[in-house]
């Protein structure tokens, strides 16, 4: 065993050691019930209030109509990694350590540099068993009872460069390693290219003639498999694992319907753009790109963009149907909970970006929660949504870890800054939000081994990354962090980026 995987697993046992003194010291919480949490990376309810028009959806409807659902609050700047390590921990960006998708040096986040316990760790701490799936900011994974696979490393390349979600050889992407090689097995088989082209066309994409799009729709479709790849990847390792190694907690995350939005909001809400077909912007992109062909050569025919128009809501339909999947895993007595870490909108609808990503979020859109099941409160609130729009906020991103735990059994901390969300609860539940608080979760907490993220694993990620315009972002990560208050806001559907690239050809 090399010196490195001495120290991690000597580090396993003393963090066991002291998970099982925490133990032994406080009495085990009694869970309300198996908790399910889907995170599901930039929903946003205007799509979702159309599907439901539509009788689409059925299996967040459910949950919506026997139990909570409305606004989550998000942070600025509004970055997947920041949000979903905030969501984890309850801590804001400068106190959990994760300020972006990269530091200065281009070298990805891992768990190692988030500074304290995540609701896993405080689950493990208290004797309860977790389950993690794809969530952001989990390589290396940790030592805690249950299973847990890492964030995707999935390629950002297609045909001849095709790889599985979990890169074969790369180290500490499952826990406990005896499962590595079933885990592996699944990627593998949920994420062959075959099976992600037929997933691509029954599910997200449809049909579509090569000669209706254009060179900038092909590069779009081409560079959303890896994400349809790794959906269907911890989709499949999940559910698995969730029936095979039940666990008192269960995250896992899809991030489609963001990269979806990034990509073909266009075409989805063709009506807030002024582009294509408008002398004046066609005149202004040849005049900043004198090099590129005109946008009517780069862009599809009508005809390409009306059947582009439902890649969005047939993604949702898609998740739709994988969270049923995941809900009949966790067993019907199971309380559930979907959430977004932020919502999204037109973007760059008076010019292109040279991305042409024409949906964002940088100006902080709240997200979806929807919750149902034992200890969740039933908010009967289903005709105003569907026939007025009309949706409460039940908090902020900073919320969701206090009130997992008050599922859970697990007191809350003193001095905690942010606490569970009473409107989500009822019963014992929101009996355990006013448990005597323990002093503090930091006790028997100890952080990943830190390691050198393999180059292949870091290029990968950073290609993802620039795709979706996020490497490049001005300052995004020396922001202060601040909770978002949308009353009276104004979206803004200027492009937020700023990186030049050569347009598609």
């Amino acid at each position: 065993m090399s010196p490195e995987r001495l120290f991690r697993a000597l580090a396993a046992l003393l963090l066991g050691a002291v998970a099982a003194a925490c133990s032994q010291s406080e009495p085990k919480p009694e869970p309300v019930a198996r908790v399910l949490v889907v995170g599901v990376d930039g929903l946003e309810w205007r799509v979702l209030h159309g599907l439901f028009a539509e009788g689409k959806c059925p299996n967040l409807r459910g949950l919506m109509e026997r139990g909570s659902f409305g606004r989550l609050l998000t942070l600025q700047p509004t970055l997947s990694p920041i949000l979903w390590t905030t969501i984890a921990t309850a801590k804001m960006p400068q106190d959990h350590g994760i300020l972006g998708f990269a530091d200065s040096d281009l070298r990805q986040f891992t768990s190692a540099q988030r500074r304290g316990p995540a609701v896993w760790n405080v689950a493990d701490q208290y004797g309860l068993r977790a389950n993690v799936f794809g969530w952001w900011i989990t390589w290396p994974v940790e030592a805690i009872r249950g299973v847990m696979v890492s964030g995707s490393s999935s390629s950002a390349l297609v045909d001849a460069n095709w790889k599985p979600t979990l890169l074969p050889g790369a180290p500490d992407q499952v826990h406990p390693q005896a499962l590595e090689r079933e885990v592996m097995a699944i990627a593998e088989r949920a994420g062959a290219l075959a099976e992600v082209q037929r997933l691509a066309r029954e599910k997200v994409f449809g049909v579509i003639p090569d000669e209706v799009l254009g060179p900038v729709e092909k590069k779009l479709i081409r560079d959303t498999l890896w994400s349809i790849q790794a959906d269907a990847t911890y989709h499949a390792i999940a559910t698995e694992m969730i029936r095979t190694h039940p666990a008192d907690l269960n995250l896992v995350y899809f991030g489609g319907p963001d990269v979806s939005g990034h990509r073909f909001w266009r075409y989805y809400e063709p009506q807030a753009f002024q582009w294509p077909g408008n002398p004046t912007i066609d005149a202004q992109w040849k005049a900043a790109l004198p090099n590129s062909p005109p946008l009517a050569e780069l862009l599809a025919k009508p005809e390409g963009d009306r059947l582009l128009a439902g890649v969005i809501p047939r993604y949702y339909q898609w998740v739709d149907e994988l969270i049923g999947e995941l809900v009949e895993a966790a067993g019907s007595g199971a309380t559930v909970i979907v959430l977004s870490d932020h919502g999204m909108h037109a973007s760059s609808t008076d010019k292109p970006n040279e991305k042409f990503l024409t949906g964002h979020h940088q100006d902080g859109i709240p997200g979806v929660i929807i919750a149902a099941g034992p200890g969740i409160a039933r908010q009967n609130g289903w005709d105003g949504f569907a026939q007025r729009g009309e949706l409460a906020t039940h908090g902020s991103v900073l919320n969701v870890m206090p009130t997992l735990l008050a599922l859970l059994g697990v007191p809350p901390a003193r001095g905690a800054q942010n606490e569970a969300q009473l409107s989500l609860l009822e019963g014992r539940a929101r009996e355990n939000a006013a448990l005597p608080p323990v002093e503090s979760y930091d006790a028997g907490f100890r952080p990943a081994t830190q390691v050198t993220v393999p180059a292949q694993m870091n290029t990968e990620y950073l290609k993802r990354m620039q795709g979706l315009g996020y490497i490049g972002l001005d300052d995004a990560s020396t922001e202060t962090p601040q909770v978002v208050d949308p009353q009276g806001a104004t979206p803004d559907t200027r492009s937020p980026i700023k990186e030049k690239s050569t347009p598609p050809r």
